[in-house]
């Protein structure tokens, strides 16, 4: 790759086509829940620092989406013909189905000591303070913690059904609810120190979207394609640059997209595949393929 120059208004950034024999991305229309499980009397012991969310919520010509730009589904599970929903936490992404009920991923599902390995009551869990689904959350180290048992039951496009530890709930579409739960012990993980927590339950239930989502186990980033076609994509890419680093804005312009019609949230988007994808300090050449013309796969993405 080139070296930039804080000089030069353009860096030229060169890339590879990548292969149209890759699964397919998930795109599909399902029920769609988030769930957060969380700790609001704790201290926070660590924050994140992931400079864009796994997801994306928004509404793009009348078409409700949650775009996952990267894959965060479990390799192994249900084929999207079984999915009845789909349930998104702090800690993941899974499918809902009509067979029995699911246990979404509300904390860490492996303790670990200091040392690295799992040791029964002393086993340290990360667990949540104040979360965000598919994107950053404070988090706090303790012992001695014994999560809620919480499922979903099943949803539709009206309500969603859960069970916790306080009773059965429904959630109609459009609304969200808070469910405190039981308090518990937990112990410090770095002394002695004993406290009551009192968890809770935050639900939001948006009804049903379009989930996309990159191919199961993919180590690809998706996106959509902003208009762009790569039969028709220049290589190299001529890309702004400022101080000799990526003007995205820049570039949107320089390839004949106007961001102004996009809604904000897709913006971002936008940023995730231009920095992913372009930035001038990337190391290789980025690798990219079209599964369908409103989409577009970078194959070596570096986060």
């Amino acid at each position: 790759m080139p070296g930039t120059d804080a000089r030069e208004s353009t860096t030229p950034i060169s890339w590879t086509r990548g292969s149209q024999d890759r699964p397919a991305p998930l795109v599909e229309r399902v029920p769609y829940v988030e769930l957060r499980l969380e700790h609001p009397s704790l201290e926070a012991d660590r924050f994140g620092d992931a400079f864009f969310p796994d997801a994306i919520p928004y509404e793009f010509r009348g078409e409700r989406r949650v775009f996952y730009w990267r894959s965060v589904l479990p390799p192994d599970g249900p084929a999207p013909a079984d999915w009845t929903g789909v349930c998104a936490t702090t800690h993941g992404l899974r499918a809902l189905t009509a067979d029995g009920t699911r246990s979404p991923p509300l904390w860490p599902q492996d303790g670990t000591t200091g040392d690295g390995a799992a040791s029964g009551t002393d086993a340290v869990h990360e667990i949540i303070v104040d979360g965000t689904v598919a994107g950053d959350s404070t988090v706090a180290a303790v012992r001695e913690y014994s999560p809620p048992a919480i499922a979903v039951r099943s949803a539709d496009a009206d309500a969603v059904s859960l069970e916790t530890p306080a009773g059965s709930l429904s959630v109609p579409a459009g609304e969200r609810t808070t469910v405190e739960l039981s308090s518990r012990s937990v112990r410090s993980a770095t002394g002695d120190e004993t406290r009551t927590v009192t968890p809770q339950l935050r639900v939001r239930y948006p009804g049903p979207r379009t989930l996309y989502h990159p191919a199961r186990g993919s180590d690809a980033a998706l996106f959509p394609a902003f208009g762009l076609d790569l039969e028709a994509l220049p290589n190299p890419v001529p890309v702004p640059t400022a101080a000799g680093e990526l003007d995205d804005r820049g570039l949107a312009a320089a390839l004949g997209i106007d961001l102004s019609e996009r809604p904000y949230p897709e913006r971002v988007l936008w940023q995730a595949v231009a920095y992913g994808a372009f930035d001038p300090h990337r190391e290789t050449e980025p690798r990219l393929s079209q599964p369908r013309d409103d989409l577009l796969r970078l194959e070596n993405p570096t986060t």
